[in-house]
């Protein structure tokens, strides 16, 4: 269990997720980044109750923590994205 062969570390949990979609999502993000990341259910059944965890190797656990630390947008943020129109572009010439 080294550094260099993060696979076979020890899977630690990086954080509970409600469900697996949002597990998913959030390990995609990790593995976006290099992070190699398991999700792991808890129900009998992905996607009903119990909920899911989003699992690291030991060694890679800073970085994933470092990556969800950053700053998340607020739900109004996100709203405010989704409804905003976007600027006029400038005409093509040509």
């Amino acid at each position: 269990m080294s550094d260099d062969d993060p696979v076979n570390d020890n899977l630690v949990l990086v954080r509970f997720c409600p469900d697996h979609i949002a597990a998913e999502v959030l390990a995609g993000l990790l593995r976006s980044d290099s992070v190699p990341a398991v999700v792991r259910n808890l129900g009998p059944i992905p996607g009903l109750e119990g909920g899911a965890e989003v699992l690291v190797p030991a060694s890679w656990l800073p970085r994933a923590r470092r990556l969800l630390a950053q700053r998340e947008p607020s739900d109004d943020e996100l709203a405010e994205l989704a409804i905003r129109t976007p600027p006029d572009r400038p005409e093509e010439t040509g």
